[in-house]
């Protein structure tokens, strides 16, 4: 004996953007307004946080064998002898240098835009 079984499935897709800004309490827990159209059932919510960015002018100098830093918006200069240290000073000193100076921030971002300079005679 064989049964044949023909199973019928809707699946609907609603692409739609909602755009709330909210801040995110100690408790890490938000509630969302949706509108009625949306269909009840599970959805996929996005979180993107805002960040302030600062593009961070890296440098190495060949004469003195060093990279410095510049980003005159935190304001930051710094100097080591290697790249991968000096971005994790960065990464460190950003947020408590703009504390420091009182100027708020939520996330900070920081892009390198590194350049080499060679002395040619």
């Amino acid at each position: 004996m064989a049964f044949i079984v023909n199973l019928l499935f809707s699946c609907y897709i609603f692409n739609m953007t909602i755009t709330q800004t909210i801040e995110i309490p100690a408790d890490r827990r938000i509630f969302l307004d949706l509108p009625p159209e949306l269909p009840v059932g599970r959805a996929k919510v996005t979180v993107t946080p805002q960040f302030d960015e600062y593009i961070v002018a890296v440098v190495f100098d060949e004469e003195v064998q060093k990279w410095y830093a510049q980003n005159d918006d935190i304001p930051i200069i710094l100097e080591d002898d290697s790249l991968d240290t000096l971005i994790n000073r960065l990464k460190l000193a950003a947020p408590e240098i703009l504390e420091m100076n009182n100027m708020p921030h939520k996330s900070v971002k920081l892009s390198f835009k590194i350049e080499s300079q060679a002395i040619i005679v």
